[in-house]
């Protein structure tokens, strides 16, 4: 573990998630019946943060887990970095909703997302809690508080970002297959989505080193984005316009600012 940390951590992450989410996929498959529920999901979420608990205690020790839960509970940014980190998510299913009106002549309605995917209590309370905090808390840890500062030790960060990309959307592939009305065209597109999400969230730790903003904007990121579903698929889709074209914009700042800074070995 020590020779190959970042490997090690890979496949301790996909391990703990493949393997608890395996009986829900094959449940949902309808070749078991064991009685789990969907939110069981939340349990494979937790792998990326598992894995880099057991990899940085074997590796660093004691003051490696104590780097990990500062950046992990440092929320002292100031007033710029939250609005950026929970209203960014905000301001994407608003322009979405916009492109949405221009497109179709009218604006989404309350009625409309009352009527739809979330018109019950407990399709919200799922969203909020398994599909936003607990998948966001169970994610980001491990993927922003400890695989990517990582990387930016040895890459710049678009090629971290790219690097990293493939890793945390495939792990993704479990959840997918146990969903038997996706197929590839969905998982492609949500590539696409993971691409997005990536560059945004190099971007956001990049400013702030802290671990909880990648979980408060993953979080706030899927609630908007289920809202955005919620509506209608034409906003869902326009959603997801809207998180790529500010990605590129990101890459393009990148690009014209291509000394960005390496992240000093910890």
């Amino acid at each position: 573990m020590a020779r190959r940390p970042l490997l090690t951590y890979i496949a301790l992450a996909y391990l703990w998630t493949w393997v608890t989410v395996l009986p829900l996929l094959l449940q949902k498959r309808g070749l078991v019946h064991l009685g789990l529920p969907d939110a069981w999901e939340a349990v494979g979420a937790f792998g990326p943060f598992v894995a880099a608990l057991l990899v940085i205690r074997r590796t660093t020790g004691s003051a490696g887990l104590a780097a990990f839960w500062r950046s992990l509970t440092n929320w002292r940014l100031g007033g710029e970095a939250w609005a950026l980190t929970l209203l960014s998510p905000v301001a994407f299913l608003a322009l979405a909703a916009v492109l949405v009106t221009l497109q179709t002549g009218s604006p989404p309605t309350v009625e409309a997302l009352a009527s739809g995917r979330l018109g019950t209590l407990h399709a919200v309370v799922d969203l909020v809690l398994v599909g936003a905090i607990l998948q966001a808390l169970g994610e980001e840890p491990g993927w922003r508080g400890y695989l990517l500062p990582k990387m930016l030790q040895r890459f710049r960060r678009l090629p971290a970002t790219l690097l990293l990309f493939p890793v945390w959307w495939l792990w993704h592939l479990p959840f997918f297959l146990g969903r038997p009305e996706f197929g590839l065209p969905q998982f492609l597109g949500f590539g696409l989505g993971i691409l997005s999400a990536s560059i945004w969230l190099t971007f956001l730790w990049e400013r702030t080193r802290s671990a909880l903003v990648a979980v408060a904007w993953h979080a706030v990121l899927n609630v908007t984005r289920g809202i955005a579903l919620g509506f209608s698929t034409g906003m869902f889709l326009a959603y997801g316009m809207v998180v790529a074209a500010g990605a590129l914009g990101i890459v393009a700042w990148w690009l014209v600012r291509p000394w960005g800074e390496k992240v000093p070995d910890t």
